[in-house]
């Protein structure tokens, strides 16, 4: 008997909806019938379709967002921690609607062994919150790896390959430490270049690094020094140290109207209460009491403003950590992460910024100098397209579709878009630790989870090449903790049905071994909301098909949520820990979005 759990009046009605769909199309229908990465949605978030937008602009996990202007092109990075490619880069013309066009490291595991398919260790670690500029005909980006050190990566094209490097410290060696984090650049009219970073621990400080004009060594670092932890950093071995307040990360530089802006977050209490913080002076180090310049080593003084202030709950919806854009005619945004603590994690929001005597008031309904949240304005930049960075997927291309990521570095040679054209090839291996974990099945190919009202995700897998001892199937994730699966493990008596969550098993009725295809459908939405239509809950279900026509219900709910601060991936999986034989292909992967409230 299959374990059925009880479910909402809503999700049967979804159920009833979706099975009246046709979901067992061939090959051209399915070209015909998505749009791959550029699914078009109007609902209650991102592109409204009619000149406006609705905060978040994307309701995924794209956290740390950090923006960039080109030309009329805007690119965008986020933090990827353990997931493969890493630094998501995205690229849009009407700061709303985004498209992923690839990412900065193609191997992780050249850095650290732990990223690999044999290792799999590390969980919200590696890449934390990038930051991209364009300088001399190139783009750069900096990012630190949390516990693997500090590196640069350049390229012509972002969509391109990158070229990726340590920063040097000033005697010309690797800056390869631990926890140094948030770096990001700042080329001054001069020709000189700085950087700014942060050291969390006990002296959770912001400190500001001369830099190479190629911006590819530090000229007041020694890696040794700053490799010792919990100690206050020493100009001219660890930068200047320019702010004591505790917490300090998110780190960006602007300079404007001769104006340099130093801005980063605080997101505990130690230092000036939690919130956004903006530094602002005539000179990167600050000007001194008598009005002389700082200088390196020999910090001035700042200007200092909040952008949240403290105990106003309307303000304190502005979103935190990220950055500022401009648009060809002179207006700015500010495109940054709002945490509700949900399924769909850290969700980047863009607000528009009104300058202010040389200061940027972010939000609208502006007060003094301050703002409001902004939920629905106008789009920055009409455009007629809207659509979704990512979503289905016909596996027609021999290139994998940049929306789709790995769960640590792939073995590369146990997957494959060309050895039956059409079709994404699984092989399956046994898990890094050879214990029956989700959590350490190598080759998961995954996207972040979108949130909405109604996400029904159908994908449709030939089992024909599974070995005894095989698991395969769909599972929602996140951050390492949370999951919970829906699948099959063939053995001798056939193949068996299986629901997993957080390891705790459910098996389902024994198929025949003659059992070829298996269709897996995800059902999830949401189901209460506040007064400004933020999520609160959400509940998951998995159901299952033979023909593609009848699905049935199976496992129990799934309550998604944040986890180590990360939202939800959704992927495919397959492992096999008796022996390292067997696959499955992947005909296609449909996600289809249902927004409700406009």
């Amino acid at each position: 008997m299959n374990n059925v759990s009880k479910y909402s009046l809503r999700h049967v009605a979804t159920f009833i909806l979706f099975g009246l769909l046709a979901m067992n199309p061939g090959k051209a229908q399915m070209k015909n019938s998505m749009l791959l990465n550029e699914q078009k949605q109007n609902g209650f978030w991102g592109d409204m379709g009619d000149g406006t937008y609705r905060n978040p602009i994307l309701a995924a996990d794209f956290s740390d967002p950090d923006p960039l202007r080109v030309g009329n092109d805007y690119y965008m990075v986020t933090s990827t921690f353990e997931t493969s490619p890493g630094v998501t880069i995205l690229r849009s013309k009407d700061l709303v609607n985004w498209k992923i066009i690839g990412g900065v490291f193609e191997n992780l595991s050249l850095v650290h062994e732990n990223f690999s398919h044999t290792k799999m260790q590390r969980y919200n670690q590696g890449v934390y919150a990038p930051s991209i500029r364009y300088h001399n005909g190139l783009f750069y980006v900096y990012v630190n790896l949390y516990t693997d050190g500090m590196f640069v990566a350049t390229a012509q094209d972002p969509a391109g390959k990158w070229d990726v490097r340590p920063l040097k410290d000033k005697n010309g060696k690797p800056l390869i430490l631990e926890g140094w984090t948030d770096p990001c650049p700042l080329w001054d009219d001069d020709g000189k270049a700085y950087l700014t970073s942060s050291n969390p621990g006990k002296n959770w400080f912001g400190y500001l690094f001369q830099m190479s004009s190629d911006g590819f060594q530090l000229l007041d670092a020694d890696v040794d020094h700053m490799r010792i932890r919990n100690i206050i950093y020493e100009y001219p071995r660890g930068g200047t140290l320019y702010s004591r307040n505790h917490s300090t990360e998110g780190n960006k530089m602007y300079k404007r109207n001769g104006y340099y802006y130093i801005v980063h977050i605080e997101f505990l209490d130690g230092g000036n209460g939690a919130g956004t913080y903006i530094y602002r002076s005539k000179c990167i180090y600050g000007i001194k009491k008598d009005g002389t310049f700082g200088r390196p080593g020999d910090i001035g003084e700042y200007e200092i403003r909040r952008i949240d202030p403290h105990g106003n709950p309307y303000h304190q919806e502005l979103p935190g950590q990220g950055g500022f854009v401009d648009t060809p005619d002179g207006r700015w945004f500010w495109i940054a992460q709002f945490n509700r603590y949900g399924s769909d994690g850290r969700t980047p929001c863009m607000v528009p910024v009104t300058w202010i005597d040389d200061w940027p008031v972010i939000g609208d309904s502006i007060e003094g100098n301050y703002g409001k949240m902004s939920w629905r304005c106008q789009k920055p930049i009409l455009s007629s397209d809207s659509f979704l960075p990512h979503g289905s997927d016909d596996f027609l291309s021999f290139e994998l579709n940049s929306h789709w990521a790995w769960n640590h570095q792939p073995d590369n040679n146990k997957w494959s878009l060309t050895e039956r054209p059409g079709f994404l090839r699984l092989y399956a291996k046994p898990t890094a630790d050879r214990t029956d974990s989700f959590f350490q099945a190598a080759n998961t190919v995954e996207q972040r989870y979108m949130s909405s009202d109604t996400v029904v995700v159908t994908t449709k897998i030939d089992l024909s090449g599974m070995a005894d001892g095989q698991n395969a199937g769909m599972a929602h994730f996140n951050g390492g903790v949370n999951y919970a699966l829906c699948g099959v493990i063939k053995d001798s008596m056939g193949i068996r049905m299986v629901y997993e969550k957080n390891k705790r098993k459910i098996y389902g009725p024994l198929l025949s071994l003659n059992t070829r295809t298996l269709y897996v459908r995800s059902v999830s939405g949401f189901e209460e909301r506040n007064s400004n239509q933020q999520y609160t809950t959400e509940a998951q279900h998995f159901l299952y098909s033979m023909d593609g026509k009848t699905f049935v219900p199976f496992g129990e709910e799934y309550r998604m949520g944040t986890a180590n601060f990360r939202g939800n991936m959704i992927g495919i999986y397959t492992y096999n820990n008796t022996m390292e034989k067997g696959y499955i292909d992947i005909d296609w992967f449909d996600y289809q979005i249902q927004n409700q409230i406009k």
